[in-house]
């Protein structure tokens, strides 16, 4: 019977290991597979690469400008030799296929399509670096990381929305800097993916996975901007039922949070660090949809363009607020924070003082 008893020990607790095992393997699996920060390589995930709607972009776009930056430098390993046969006209010409000029901010931004700013400014090579909810500080850490590691910054056009100043939300590992920007290790940030926690975010690229259409697309290794696949198709099949759906009749009125006040000190940090770095900035005020125009009132949107006036020393500075605001002020947003990728045009005509602005 003793016997007995120490043999059902020793098994419980093998099994128990074995167990223990299992789960302690099953979360790295599940991140590596489902993938849903898109962070590990797409040779074992399921799904297209960059469309999951909890994609860091944070991340991703720094990994791909550094690492694209290192791959075609004239000193790196192998391109030494051609470095030396290329001709000056060769070699101006392939240092102008990496981007020297960047749009930062938030979402807002992240739809604007590089080439529209090429096109403005000619002599630039635009990459969409904006950032989901992004912050002063985050675009101040990122812009040094990458000056860090030899990314040539010389211009940036950063639109402003008075959001971003009071955005009191908490966000999670979707949202996580790239090591050159928090100056934390790779190898450790790799292995918070790893065993992150990232049940309800894997869930959601599950389903983006099994429906086969995607709702948002990012395009990392190309012009840096996002695509809203799912509103595009729906306002293709029917304009006037997306509307109605994102836009319901009589909202109940809402009350914009305080300001944040240590955001306009990193603004500052931010615009500081750009004139001593040289770096010819313009910002603009972006369009508000009137629903969010009201939760903030016509006294704190002066306030906002008077601090921003006042930070970036930018006397000129377009007020774009109001540019999509008509009759038909609905059609040209997609919801209340972010207006139509085929409004961008008209608003970085407003931006740049193309056109006037209010």
């Amino acid at each position: 019977m003793k016997a007995l008893s120490i043999g059902s020990f020793d098994s419980f607790w093998k099994a128990s290991l074995l167990c223990t095992g299992a789960v302690a393997w099953a979360l790295p699996t599940w991140n590596v597979v489902v993938n849903p920060y898109q962070i590990f390589s797409d040779k074992h995930s399921i799904g297209a690469r960059y469309t999951s709607s909890t994609t860091n972009e944070r991340y991703l776009k720094v990994e791909h400008l550094v690492r694209d930056a290192r791959e075609r430098s004239p000193l790196a390993s192998g391109n030494i030799v051609s470095a030396i046969n290329e001709s000056p006209d060769e070699h101006q010409k392939s240092k102008h296929e990496l981007p020297n000029a960047f749009i930062v901010g938030s979402s807002i931004m992240g739809m604007i399509e590089p080439s529209l700013l090429e096109a403005r400014l000619p002599g630039t090579r635009f990459y969409n670096l904006a950032f989901l909810a992004a912050k002063p500080d985050e675009i101040l850490a990122t812009l040094k990381g990458l000056k860090h590691e030899g990314v040539a910054i010389s211009n940036i056009v950063y639109g402003l929305e008075p959001i971003a100043f009071t955005d009191i939300k908490s966000y999670g590992p979707a949202y996580q800097l790239h090591p050159i920007a928090d100056e934390s290790s790779k190898q450790k940030v790799l292995f918070n993916y790893l065993f992150a926690s990232s049940l309800s975010d894997g869930f959601s690229r599950l389903v983006t996975v099994l429906r086969g259409e995607p709702s948002v697309r990012y395009d990392i290794e190309g012009t840096g901007r996002y695509y809203l696949d799912r509103y595009d198709r729906e306002i293709k099949k029917d304009h006037e039922a997306f509307i109605r759906k994102q836009f319901p009749i009589n909202p109940k009125p809402s009350m914009a949070t305080p300001w944040i006040e240590n955001r306009f000190s990193e603004f500052k940090d931010l615009v500081l660090w750009l004139k001593q770095e040289k770096v010819d900035a313009r910002f603009y005020l972006n369009p508000l949809h009137p629903y969010v125009a009201n939760a903030y009132r016509e006294d704190r949107l002066n306030e906002f363009k008077q601090r921003m006036t006042e930070l970036t020393g930018q006397a000129n500075l377009s007020d774009c607020t109001r540019l999509l605001i008509n009759e038909d002020v609905n059609k040209r947003f997609y919801d209340y924070k972010h207006f139509r990728d085929v409004e961008a045009g008209k608003v970085l005509d407003c931006g740049l003082g193309i056109i006037g602005s209010s």
